[in-house]
């Protein structure tokens, strides 16, 4: 019975900072609301029935919520080992490069071969690019946050280069050749792009909260991201397992990549997303970097963005309102997060990753 008050109040403290982020990400949209003349019980009503009424707004709410299943999960997973992985948004374009590659390349397989080909690409896709920061922070000691935001770009770059020019399809628009029929994800929806793809990251999502409460590797990535140095005097090799972290969190970002390229766009266009890699660092943010919280979290901004293209066409308030709300709440969770750490702990140095193990 203790155990389980414990657990419940575990919980409760852990909704605390995202109910609260969300409470005045909800008043300021209020207020901005107010000053342009609408009304908010209209708008919001309008944002949430754009995205929840009926199963044609829900679908597209369910596939915009998918690719942030699995870039909310590759920040997750990083964070709880004390590694900032800013660069999801390359590595899913990575990721989404290797899977179109992988798509239309390979010699006529059947599905229940190509398919899982194509997505094993875009994860390897996806960890050779996390392969970068993971290496330069463990055995250099560099800020992975600086590399990572540096890589973005040049992934960008990478891929537009390879479907504009070197690998480019016939015709005007920028992208590789369409994958083959076996490589594409099963479609749910005729309504929009919803595909088996969010099967895919919800059972992600499942593994890694086993995979965190239940076995003793979860427990090691865990507690390096506590205190790296207690870690390394406790017998645990920080230097292999953060860049095992690292590498793991790449390849989910490019199940991200690859999800978009197999199930949405069964091709891989230039430019394809529209910050997905970034949303997702709001989406941990707000899920406490919890594996069942990513879902939900998931969700939420999958339902913002949803309703946000039907509250543009009925009320004519911009679905760029819905990305304020969005980035207010990413703003009282990183005060939040600040303020916690700098009661918590002492002005320290960054921890010491590159430490020779003994």
């Amino acid at each position: 019975m203790e155990q389980l008050t414990s657990s419940l109040k575990s919980a409760l403290r852990a909704l605390v900072a995202p109910a609260f982020a969300i409470a005045v990400a909800s008043v300021i949209g209020t207020v901005i609301i107010a000053a342009l003349g609408r009304n908010p019980w209209t708008v919001y009503a309008t944002l949430l029935q754009g995205g929840l009424s009926g199963w044609p707004n829900l679908s597209v709410t369910l596939q915009m919520t998918t690719p942030l299943l699995f870039t909310g999960l590759s920040v997750a997973i990083a964070f709880r080992s004390g590694l900032w992985n800013l660069g999801v948004e390359g590595q899913m374009l990575i990721g989404a490069l290797f899977a179109g590659i992988a798509g239309y390349a390979l010699p006529e397989l059947p599905m229940l071969i190509h398919l899982p080909l194509c997505l094993i690409a875009g994860c390897l896709g996806g960890l050779l690019w996390g392969a970068i920061p993971g290496l330069l922070r463990v055995y250099l000691g560099v800020n992975e946050l600086v590399v990572c935001l540096m890589l973005n770009p040049i992934a960008l770059l990478i891929t537009g280069y390879i479907s504009t020019r070197a690998l480019k399809a016939p015709g005007p628009t920028n992208k590789l050749p369409d994958v083959a029929m076996s490589a594409t994800l099963p479609s749910f929806s005729i309504f929009s792009q919803l595909n088996a793809g969010i099967l895919l990251g919800l059972l992600l999502c499942v593994v890694f909260v086993v995979f965190n409460g239940r076995t003793v590797r979860g427990f090691m990535w865990k507690l390096i991201g506590l205190n790296p140095r207690f870690a390394h005097y406790g017998g645990i090799n920080v230097q292999s397992n953060a860049l095992a972290v690292m590498l793991v969190s790449g390849a989910v970002a490019g199940l991200a990549g690859a999800e978009q390229v197999l199930g949405q766009y069964h091709a891989f266009y230039d430019n394809f997303s529209p910050g997905y890699g970034f949303e997702g660092v709001a989406v941990a943010m707000l899920a406490g970097f919890s594996p069942v919280g990513v879902i939900f979290a998931a969700f939420l901004f999958g339902t913002l963005n949803g309703g946000s293209a039907v509250l543009q066409m009925t009320t004519g308030l911009s679905k760029d309102f819905v990305q304020v709300l969005q980035f207010t709440v990413v703003l009282v969770l990183a005060a939040q997060f600040t303020f916690r750490r700098a009661r918590v702990q002492k002005p320290t140095s960054a921890p010491d990753l590159t430490a020779q193990e003994s």
